[in-house]
């Protein structure tokens, strides 16, 4: 089993704990956050009637997109990396140029690459990002890019990627 598919049950049955807690717990929050033991920030705030916690959520230090793809795909496939490089050249030039984002792409079908192909249990085809927040880093893939292929879907799978590349820039990743 890959590590996304162990990561997601994780996550689901996390989030379903967390659901049946927050069910069974007391039931309203306060109307008015103004007297409350909780604070707002950039994050999230948690709260139940006892305790108040604030999760910040922090914006990645850089983020890296990862693409797979083979040394001969055909037009509706290549254009996938085309479109993918202009949305991160035409609406993330000034990250380009500060460090913040990358591009790279990997020929997956390369036996120079195999290495990365096996650290990413990486397709032919895949894009992955790659959050990076002091020494840690946190990667995953990003599947929904496989239902935006060829040219007719530049204009959506441009879009896409200028919206998610936005928020995870924000810290409001996957």
């Amino acid at each position: 089993m890959n590590r996304y598919l162990i990561i997601s049950a994780m996550a689901g049955l996390l989030a379903l704990i967390v659901s049946a807690v927050a069910c069974s717990g007391p039931a309203a929050a306060p109307a008015s956050r103004g007297n409350t033991a909780g604070y707002e920030t950039d994050g999230i705030l948690v709260e139940n009637t006892s305790v108040s916690l604030s999760i910040r959520q922090l914006k990645p230090d850089r983020v890296e997109l990862i693409y797979f793809h083979t040394q001969n795909p055909c037009h509706c496939m290549a254009v996938v990396g085309d479109n993918i490089k202009y949305a991160i050249d035409t609406y993330f030039k000034d990250e380009v140029a500060g460090g913040r984002v990358a591009l790279t792409t990997v020929v997956a079908d390369d036996p120079a690459n195999a290495a990365l192909v096996k650290k990413y249990d990486a397709m032919a085809f895949s894009l992955f990002i790659r959050e990076v927040r002091g020494d840690s880093e946190r990667v995953y893939p990003i599947g929904e890019i496989w239902e935006m292929t060829g040219d007719a879907n530049k204009d959506r799978l441009v879009s896409f990627i200028r919206v998610m590349l936005g928020n995870v820039l924000e810290g409001k990743g996957q």
